[in-house]
């Protein structure tokens, strides 16, 4: 912007960067056109008088052809004027302004200033000092009068020009020095009276323009207004001073199936009561404090009843005031947020409820835990911990379909247990909690049988039967405890699975000491077998007729520097746990190999794998490496694998033993008949030896229960081709039991128990020097 623009932005209030892009709007034409013509026939009065002020003082002055046709002309355009503003007020207000009606008020406006500037032209120079004060002061005037016509420039300019320019002409002619500051005052003068018609058309166009904003945006609320009371599911709505209805919105008359002319006048509270509102809600009192209160109010939400259904509307209204500033009501709007509501509130249930079995889950268990603590230790409870026995194994066979099909009838069964004392909810997987509003042992207990004999019966799952038993862990407060329970609870649980399953057990103070031990245990396990603390000792397996020594079992021995001996119940499975076992198996399988590769041929080594070294250590190559380093026939190592490998076993796993038989190693089922004894396995993979459980030698008589038992499994063997040895034996009516039965071997503490690697040796070469243990494998 030049220097000169925002000189003249400034003296006339004007910003260009305001200026309205492309035409006017016609409405902003005629608001024009209007302001003018009001004001006109003032105007055309004004010059018709000073044309007969001027007429008078010169009629006498020699001027008398001049002055007629002045008068003349002063009342033609005076009549002329008048017509046309009368005619204007009487027009259509739809009637648009023409061009040619532009052109003909500008025709107008510029013969009316011609008129009126022959005054000065013709009479001013021969006029003594008062007839040009009196033309000097009536030019004056008459530019002024110009302003009338300052919203329609063309006329204005049209009219004021002509005067203006007549005037300076009248100064000119004079050729008086004085009257050239005349004209300078003149000049400034006029460029005000420019100015101000100027600034003057730009108000009357920003106003027009608003008032078209304002009535535009009015017309799009109504509209808005309109479509949103005919098809929104919100309703307007709005009350005289006595809270009575005065606006009845006719979705509100729809929603309530209730005619428009029924609710109008009706107050809030009979309003609501029509609703089915209860007048007790805490909401819906404070509502109605609030309006008492005459406040606002936004989003508050009530509880109704209609048509045999629970609905929930919100509400928010604003105070109205009259014109003296008085309560005059309130006007608001109103929303039916039934589904939101119900949304919501299935989410809310979906966060503490299981999506499976419909069971609380845990952050409900939580707070409901958090709740029964909250009464103080005086008040009692008991926290029960379920774990559904053999699960994972059902899962795995059947499929997780069964799974969860079996899940949800244990939720099914335990949800009958639920009252106002009882409370049931799924944690994760097959484990599940109780909540018991009662202290007492022996009442717990019984609901603890209750729950045992209600998951014990048998569960048909379409086409399946199956068998379910569960676990329980129970914690009581106070005597146990408050902030603990739910860990000693799972103490409890896992002693009662550690003791066989399908029963309930009380948290004792020394199941903690015990998690203490294997927690220290579990520590002292970290780096023990870099330490040098554990050992490898062998029990002699022989053939059950001659006694004569086939091989040996490897068994693991840990000396602690501080407990000492630590029996392999204790440190195995805390081995298993903490993963212990991957690293220590290796090396108890690379130490047997180095031992037995020193023991004549015909003397084999039986070494025991865990099930997470062959879940999750490539034992193949383990023993492929071994194999190769002591060089020991393959033929003359057999692993031993329990039975829960093999139900657990996934594909990999059926590898890992494949790659094993073609290593040339034996395979020896263990401690088969404690477990499941499936024989899917059993034709699956072809295991060379199947091991008999010491708990069924140990009664094994002539006559005792087991020799069925024990018959039916040699029997399984031999006919699959297995070699069968019995662990366990102790007596020599074992023994005799044992080989008429047809056992082929034994192993137990008659035969010898586990030594170390020197008696071992001494024991299978007795004339021959021990062989040298230190060497590095």
């Amino acid at each position: 912007m030049t220097p000169f623009r925002r000189l003249a932005a400034f003296l006339i209030d004007f910003d260009p960067r305001d200026a309205r892009d492309g035409p006017l709007p016609d409405s902003v034409q005629t608001e024009r056109v209007d302001f003018a013509l009001r004001l006109a026939p003032l105007t055309a009065i004004t010059a018709f008088m000073v044309v007969q002020v001027i007429i008078v003082l010169y009629w006498r002055s020699g001027y008398g052809v001049y002055l007629l046709g002045l008068q003349i002309g002063s009342v033609a355009l005076a009549i002329l004027t008048l017509e046309s503003c009368w005619c204007w007020r009487g027009r259509g207000d739809a009637q648009p302004i023409t061009h040619r009606f532009r052109q003909a008020m500008t025709a107008t406006a510029l013969l009316a200033g011609l008129l009126l500037a022959s005054v000065p032209v013709v009479l001013f120079a021969q006029s003594d000092m008062q007839g040009r004060l009196l033309i000097a002061s009536t030019c004056a005037g008459l530019i002024a009068t110009g302003m009338c016509l300052a919203t329609v420039p063309r006329a204005s300019m049209a009219y004021v020009g002509p005067i203006v320019c007549g005037s300076f002409l009248a100064l000119a002619m004079t050729g008086e020095p004085v009257n050239l500051y005349v004209a300078v005052l003149l000049a400034f003068y006029a460029l005000f009276i420019f100015t101000a018609m100027f600034h003057l058309r730009r108000l009357v166009t920003k106003r027009v323009l608003t008032q078209i904003e304002l009535t535009r945006q009015q017309e799009l609320t109504n509209l808005l207004l309109n479509d949103f009371e005919a098809h929104a599911s919100d309703w307007l709505w709005e009350t005289d001073a006595e809270l009575r209805m005065q606006h009845v919105s006719p979705r509100l008359a729809e929603v309530l199936d209730l005619p428009v002319s029924v609710l109008h006048g009706l107050t809030m509270a009979r309003l609501f009561g029509a609703a089915g509102a209860n007048p007790q809600e805490k909401e819906l009192a404070a509502l109605f404090q609030t309006m008492a209160d005459k406040r606002e109010f936004h989003g508050v939400a009530i509880r109704l009843r209609f048509s045999g259904e629970e609905r929930w509307w919100s509400l928010s209204g604003k105070p109205i005031e009259d014109e003296d500033g008085a309560f005059a009501g309130y006007r608001g709007v109103g929303s039916d947020i039934t589904a939101q509501r119900r949304s919501q509130e299935h989410l809310s249930y979906l966060a503490t409820h299981d999506p499976l079995t419909d069971l609380p889950n845990r952050a409900l268990f939580q707070q409901t835990l958090d709740t029964y603590r909250a009464r103080g230790e005086s008040s009692g409870f008991a926290v029960m911990c379920l774990d559904l026995d053999e699960f994972k194994n059902a899962n795995d066979t059947f499929g997780h379909a069964v799974g969860d099909a079996l899940l949800r009838e244990v939720a099914n069964r335990l949800r009958s247990f639920v009252g106002p004392h009882t409370f049931v909810a799924r944690l994760a997987g097959d484990e599940f909690m109780v909540l018991y509003d009662n202290g007492d042992r022996r009442t717990v207990a019984r609901l603890a049988e209750r729950i045992l004999a209600t998951i014990a019966r048998p569960c048909r799952l379409g086409d399946i039967h199956l068998g379910i038993g569960v676990s329980i862990g129970i914690a009581v407060s106070p005597c146990d405890g408050g902030e603990d329970l739910v860990r000693r609870a799972d103490l409890a649980l896992y002693r009662t699975k550690s003791e066989g399953r399908n029963g309930y057990r009380f948290y004792e103070a020394e199941m903690d000491e015990r998690l203490v031990r294997q927690r220290a245990l579990a520590a002292d396990l970290r780096g023990a077998l870099e330490r040098g603390e554990f050992q490898l000792h062998y029990q002699p397996q022989v053939h059950a007729r001659s006694g004569a020594i086939c091989g040996f079992e490897a068994l693991l021995r840990w000396n602690h520097p501080k407990r000492g001996e630590v029996p392999p119940s204790e440190f195995i499975p805390i081995a298993e746990e903490t993963g212990v076992i991957m690293p220590l198996g290796n090396w108890a399988l690379r130490e047997a190999c180095r031992t037995a590769a020193n023991w004549p041929e015909e003397i084999g080594i039986a070494v025991n794998l865990s099930p997470i070294q062959l879940r999750h250590t490539d034992v193949p190559k383990h023993v492929e490496d071994a194999l190769q380093t002591f060089g020991l026939s393959p033929a003359r190592l057999e692993l031993e694998i329990t039975e829960s490998v093999l139900l657990e076993a996934a594909a990999q796993v059926n590898t890992k033993l494949a790659r094993l038989r073609a290593l040339g190693v034996r395979l020896a089922l263990d401690d088969f008949g404690t477990g499941y004894s499936s024989l899917a396995y059993l034709r699956r993979i072809a295991f060379d030896k199947l091991k008999i459980d010491r708990s069924f030698v140990t009664d094994l008589n002539g006559e005792g229960a087991d020799m069925p038992i024990v018959r039916s499994i040699v029997s399984l063997a031999k006919a699959l081709g297995m070699v069968v040895i019995a662990e366990g034996v102790e007596f020599k009516e074992q023994q005799a039991c044992l080989v008429d039965l047809g056992c082929d071997e034994c192993q137990g503490f008659l035969f010898g128990r586990a030594m170390t690697a020197d008696a071992a040796n001494a024991l299978v070469r007795p004339a021959f020097p021990a062989p040298d243990l230190r060497l590095v494998s």
